[in-house]
């Protein structure tokens, strides 16, 4: 027996670390109490059990519309929907513009000469 130290510092002048044998068995007697104890398994039936029993309380009442299977184009229509909003703001836009050019050739028409008459005529 050496008589080897279980501390060493990690650093010269810093804070010891006592070494810890979780899978080795020191051969130097003095080292023997530093071994540490094997793990022990725990038990995982009760916690099995517990998991068992839940489900077993659970309703059983499932919403068949639930377990249906997705429909074959549900990531497309996912995927182009934003697109789509996008689209359909521009053309909502352009429909308006449009409109507003076809109320300014209107407006325009209405003031040649002429086209009033015609509309007092009509009252």
């Amino acid at each position: 027996s050496s008589g080897i130290n279980a501390e060493w510092p990690l650093r010269p002048g810093g804070p010891r670390k006592r070494l810890k044998f979780r899978s080795y068995k020191p051969q130097d007697d003095s080292l023997q109490g530093q071994q540490i104890d094997p793990a022990v398994a725990s038990s995982i039936e009760s916690t099995v059990s517990g998991i068992v029993e839940q489900a077993k309380n659970r309703p059983t009442d499932i919403d068949l519309n639930t377990l249906a299977p997705r429909k074959a184009n549900w990531d497309l229509k996912r995927d182009v929907e934003k697109k789509l909003g996008k689209l359909e703001k521009r053309t909502k836009r352009a429909m308006a513009e449009m409109i507003r050019e076809k109320l300014r050739a209107d407006k325009d028409i209405s003031q040649l000469p002429g086209t009033q008459e015609d509309a007092e005529d009509s009252d």
